[in-house]
């Protein structure tokens, strides 16, 4: 059986996309730092922190050993801390970028020391591209880098590297924010809805099973009501 890992793996996306891979005859590892998890019977769990290259290197090498192979890694880690522009500061910004941009470049690095013919998919968001917001510069500036770090790691590395990079999307991190300020975001963005769970499994769904190229950025985004994917 194939063998996916995903990092970062213990939120309602990362389950979903378990939950996907598991359909699909995979064996599934998540990889988990809070201890909040959402237990799945046939999936193993494995605390990392993204921060600490020894815990990359372990759940790798210990799921490598497992399995004899991880076929794909879910780059998924990532945090928030939203505040103003005048207001941010240097230790929010940095843990952000710690987490969300150096984090994803030490697992491709580290995966492409021990794995030469997998698939390393990095989630970045949109608002990497044209959605950021003065209360998440950090943020945005990190899914830039995880977009740019997919392109130039897909020139040095034999492994075939894509980014993802969704709107918002109708998760429990979503729903936990202040309904009027979500409502203002998604007006000023443009985007009619969130995107449903649903929505976004079949938009990875068909962006993993397309003819795409290593170093290749898609969207899922929600256009006239309708799921839209998009090569960028």
């Amino acid at each position: 059986m194939r063998c996916v890992l995903i990092i970062g793996g213990n939120s309602d996306i990362g389950i979903s996309l378990a939950n996907y891979f598991i359909s699909k005859d995979y064996n599934v590892v998540i990889g988990y730092h809070n201890d909040n998890n959402k237990y799945i019977d046939s999936v193993k769990y494995i605390k990392c922190d993204v921060t600490d290259t020894d815990s990359i290197e372990k759940i790798i090498l210990d799921t490598k050993n497992m399995y004899g192979n991880i076929d794909i890694i879910i780059n998924l880690a990532c945090i928030s801390m939203d505040n103003s522009f005048l207001n941010k500061t240097k230790e929010e910004f940095m843990k952000v970028l710690e987490v969300n941009l150096v984090g994803t470049f030490l697992c491709n690095q580290i995966y492409s020391r021990y794995i030469d013919d997998g698939l390393i998919i990095n989630i970045a968001s949109t608002d990497g591209v044209d959605t950021y917001s003065e209360y998440s510069i950090d943020y945005s500036a990190s899914k830039s880098g995880v977009i740019n770090i997919s392109k130039s790691v897909s020139l040095c590395t034999k492994n075939k590297i894509l980014c993802i990079a969704p709107n918002w999307i109708d998760s429990n991190s979503t729903r936990c924010m202040n309904k009027e300020y979500l409502e203002s975001e998604l007006k000023r963005i443009k985007q009619d809805r969130l995107i449903t769970m649903d929505e976004f499994i079949l938009g990875f769904d068909k962006i993993i099973n397309s003819k795409f190229n290593s170093g290749d950025i898609f969207r899922i985004d929600i256009k006239d009501g309708e799921l839209w994917v998009e090569k960028i």
